[in-house]
């Protein structure tokens, strides 16, 4: 066994635990309806956040591949008007 990750409880509890299962409080429904609700709250702002950063980074492909086209049009002007002159 791995002696890096010490068992915080000695195995003699663990059979304890398991018969003193029904003695456990369990969760109401509102307990359940509130925790459902924050999970689905928690998770939709973890998208909003995603789905924002990837805005950011698609308008910002899209700044510089409008300033790269800029760019090759401002130099195949310059190209062209050179070659008409000489």
């Amino acid at each position: 066994m791995n002696d890096t990750l010490a068992r915080v409880r000695p195995p003699d509890t663990d059979a304890l635990l398991s018969t003193s299962l029904p003695d456990v409080a369990r969760l109401s429904p509102l307990d359940r309806l509130e925790l459902r609700v924050g999970l689905w709250l928690l998770l939709r702002s973890a998208r909003r956040n995603h789905s924002a950063r990837d805005t950011d980074a698609r308008a910002l492909l899209l700044d510089q591949s409008r300033a790269r086209t800029d760019r090759e049009h401002d130099a195949l002007r310059k190209h062209a008007v050179l070659s008409v002159r000489s």
